[in-house]
């Protein structure tokens, strides 16, 4: 799937719904590890010269044998050699490490009681959390897993692995110790996002750079494929090089035909972020059979590059734009002078304000989207109210219940979920109020119970959603022939006893968790389901209601005050109630 034709940053047509003399822009398991604390990742290098890879210990007994082969099958250089290497002859020939690769919760030993002095069996006992797939995406499974070990004693003396089923089974430790997450990077369908698909990549390969630029030729993950898409030509080679004559390096491609301009910029992009990201060296000339790949830039690129500055993934809308928050009186916004209503958005009539959303447009103009309800019982009716900050909102929705409203990239649409039921998306036309589409969700099936929560990813691809008391993420498949849908539904996993009750994505594509438990009621989540952790809950008074990030601050509304997470010396954090604010005000995501 190519890009749609795209215009650059600013000089789209806005979309004006006219809400009296408002505007608006609209447009279009078990996880790895459970509940451990934040642990540091090391830097990506090639080779990894500091992976360590078990070799068979001589006069080893047969149990540790099969543990030590085990550890060696986290190391899949020159064709799995390092676990081979604890097989029989005929073992290594007969064995396929490729058949899958499954990361289990640890991995239990039992002997079957045989007394043979040359032949020992054991039986192989394990919970399967994930799967990982070629190109090292991983996929969340939930599973369990038992098979049968024959071991032998050889001619040397030393007992080898003689039978044992295809595949390799990796404790989720060893998992971790030998595998690097890092983003590979794609596009949103109008290209004017990249979009992180995460990949495992393992520590000890030889060249970082051009592992992950195969993968990225290989393409998205299935379950994001149907919603993305990417500026390499299937057919395209690349291959890298040292530069003759400067720092860095030469990526040079060939078989990208008649490539216009705007897309190899896009190509670009994907591929200096997708190395920068990783912290692979640049800087990086790319070539196109010899002469430059974007006729304009000539010379090295880096993510600081001019043209690569407005397609950032590390940075957000809420960057830029002061915190606001909703109070009794309204949406405020929280300045270092005390906070303020803003003209037009306060709660009169009756009504109440319950939560707020505000969307920043391409010409940096913020956009707001609350939820207001007749009485504060939430036994009344729900109105969504739209309109620029400043200005007198308009009604444009109704229903009994509203969730927080969403918005996509540069305010091109805003999101809510009517009734618990109907996921909705507002988008704009000629007309004087924004078209309510009602997004196709029979490709989610598998979702049970009411969403109660929905947020749109930063690339504009992925939703988040609470349903039915779990944390659930699904595709986002952009059509022009019929309504959106959601696909490719899948579970992300907390640690049991603790129930979500609010999420927010963080510009580095990670969800932030709110919940009800006085143990974890804050939680960083990944979107493929292979990692999560409680963040740290000095000072928080669970439950956490309302939860809100940007790049550098994650902001929660617990029982008492609306808290910032602040890092203080060393690698202390702890929250604080946020300056300015009186009482239980809730933070407002800028998106």
């Amino acid at each position: 799937m190519t890009p749609r034709p795209r215009t650059t940053r600013g000089n789209r047509t806005a979309i004006v719904a006219a809400v009296s003399a408002a505007a608006l822009v609209l447009g279009g398991c078990t996880t790895l590890p459970g509940d451990t604390t934040p642990q540091a990742i090391r830097t990506f290098e090639a080779p990894a010269h500091d992976v360590e890879v078990p070799t068979p210990r001589p006069d080893a007994a047969p149990d540790l044998v099969l543990r030590d082969f085990y550890a060696a099958s986290a190391h899949p250089t020159d064709d799995y050699a390092a676990a081979k290497a604890f097989l029989t002859e005929a073992a290594r020939e007969r064995w396929n490490p490729h058949e899958a690769t499954w990361i289990v919760d640890g991995i239990n030993v039992i002997g079957d009681g045989s007394e043979d002095e040359d032949v020992r069996g054991f039986g192989t006992r394990a919970t399967i959390v994930g799967s990982l797939a070629p190109g090292g995406a991983y996929e969340t499974q939930s599973a369990l897993y038992e098979d049968s070990i024959e071991l032998r004693m050889n001619d040397e003396g030393q007992w080898r692995i003689a039978e044992l089923p295809d595949g390799v089974l990796l404790e989720r430790q060893a998992f971790l110790d030998s595998h690097a997450p890092r983003n590979v990077y794609f596009l949103d369908p109008s290209g004017n996002q990249l979009v992180p698909d995460r990949r495992w990549i393992y520590r000890g390969v030889d060249d970082a750079a051009m592992e992950l630029l195969h993968t990225m030729r290989g393409g998205p993950r299935p379950r994001l494929l149907p919603g993305v898409t990417t500026a390499l030509p299937p057919d395209a080679t690349i291959e890298i090089g040292p530069h003759e004559e400067g720092p860095g390096r030469v990526i040079r491609m060939t078989g990208l035909g008649d490539l216009d301009e705007t897309l190899r910029g896009l190509l670009a992009a994907q591929i200096v972020w997708t190395l920068s990201s990783a912290d692979v060296r640049g800087p990086w000339t790319l070539e196109d059979e010899g002469g430059a790949l974007v006729e304009s830039h000539p010379g090295p690129w880096t993510r600081d590059s001019d043209e690569l500055r407005p397609l950032d993934p590390t940075k957000g809308p809420g960057d830029r734009v002061p915190l606001h928050a909703v109070e009794a009186g309204g949406v405020v916004e929280v300045t270092d002078d005390g906070d303020r209503v803003l003209p037009g958005w306060t709660s009169e009539g009756g009504d109440v304000l319950v939560s707020a959303s505000i969307g920043v447009d391409e010409a940096g103009t913020r956009l707001i989207a609350g939820v207001s309800r007749v009485d504060r019982g939430g036994l009344g009716e729900s109105s969504l109210l739209l309109g620029r900050a400043g200005d007198d909102p308009k009604t444009v929705l109704t229903a009994q219940s509203l969730t927080r409203p969403s918005w996509s990239p540069d305010a091109a649409s805003v999101w809510t979920v009517v009734d618990g039921e109907r996921v909705m998306r507002l988008v704009g036309n000629s007309s004087s109020v924004p078209a309510v589409e009602e997004i196709d969700m029979t490709g989610i099936a598998e979702i049970d119970g009411g969403i109660s929560e929905l947020r749109v990813d930063p690339s504009g691809t992925q939703v988040a959603m609470i349903a039915g008391g779990n944390v659930w993420i699904a595709t986002i498949v952009q059509t022009d022939t019929g309504p959106w849908r959601l696909v490719n539904a899948r579970h992300l996993t907390l640690s049991e006893g603790v129930t979500p009750v609010t999420l927010a994505w963080a510009p580095n594509s990670t969800i932030i968790v709110g919940a009800y438990g006085e143990e974890s009621p804050m939680w960083r989540v990944y979107p493929d389901g292979s990692v999560n952790y409680m963040l740290p809950k000095l000072n928080l008074s669970p439950p956490v209601t309302v939860v809100s990030a940007t790049s550098s601050k994650i902001y929660a509304l617990d029982d008492n005050a609306l808290m910032e997470l602040v890092t203080g010396e060393g690698e202390a954090q702890f929250w604080r109630a946020v300056p300015g604010v009186q009482g239980r005000a809730a933070p407002v995501p800028v998106e």
